[in-house]
């Protein structure tokens, strides 16, 4: 068991990146044909990017946030940090200390 006081991220698996992005949101707001901000058109989800900041809520705000993954499309490790047994903290790690 981690010492809570001292939590260590742990690798809990991997993201396949085919868009040059990463999606942090809910997907209960995206899924589905009832979804209520459900991307119905690919070309202008990729519109409403900003591609200078490498960040975005193409959405709307409260949806979700679009990330650049920095290299682009690739594989990316997942980790998490735990508190008294739940996911306190997630990190992915796009491009690693070194590889500027």
């Amino acid at each position: 068991m981690l010492n809570d006081s001292d939590p260590q991220w742990e690798t809990i698996g991997c993201i396949y990146v085919d868009a040059g992005l990463c999606w942090l949101g809910d997907p209960c707001y995206i899924m589905g044909d009832e979804a209520s901000s459900r991307v119905k058109d690919w070309g202008k989800f990729v519109e409403a990017l900003h591609k200078g900041s490498g960040t975005s809520a193409p959405l709307g705000e409260g949806v979700g946030v679009a990330v650049s993954t920095g290299w682009g499309d690739g594989k990316y490790p997942v980790e998490v940090k735990r508190r008294a047994g739940r996911v306190a903290e997630v990190r992915i790690v796009f491009i690693a200390e070194g590889e500027e």
